[in-house]
């Protein structure tokens, strides 16, 4: 009697093994793809209330109205010439930043065709007296979001559940 071969294949508890790691992966990856939109929108609403705190100082160290310039693409800082005109202001602590890929500024208060005009004039003003244009500025990317509310003399980073209200 010749022994029996054993048929090739895989069991039932090796296919259920197998599908358990591919469910485990799939949801995994998904939590840390919006993990991943979300911190990125926190990081940048981070970065720009540093931007705003380092404005607001340079306005009241220099007697100057500091003005905060944003678009579609990113944004910058300006100053008050002695004439009257905005000057564009980069430094080591206030450069010139872009928007990450797909980022955008929720319910701003720009046209959908903005002049030259309305270009040149700032968003958001940093008095000398160290009082600011009074706004409240979200941030998205894709379902995250993240917003800022400058008031008074105030910068502050709201919660997440704050910002979801919008």
């Amino acid at each position: 009697m010749l022994p029996r071969s054993r048929q090739a294949g895989f069991t039932l508890l090796e296919m259920m093994v197998v599908i358990f790691i591919l469910a485990l992966t799939a949801s995994l990856t998904l939590l840390t793809l919006g993990r991943n939109d979300q911190s990125q929108v926190d990081s940048q609403a981070r970065q720009l209330l540093t931007d705003f705190t380092f404005a607001r100082d340079l306005a009241l160290n220099s007697s100057r109205l500091v003005g905060w310039h944003s678009d579609a693409e990113g944004y910058y800082f300006s100053r008050r010439s002695s004439r009257g005109d905005w000057e564009k202001y980069t430094s080591r602590g206030l450069p010139q930043r872009r928007w990450p890929e797909g980022l955008i500024l929720v319910g701003s208060d720009s046209p959908e065709n903005p002049t030259a005009e309305h270009l040149e004039q700032p968003r958001l003003v940093f008095f000398p007296s160290g009082a600011l244009t009074p706004a409240r500025l979200t941030l998205q990317l894709g379902e995250a979001r993240r917003s800022l509310q400058v008031a008074a003399s105030r910068l502050e980073l709201l919660d997440r559940e704050a910002a979801d209200e919008d």
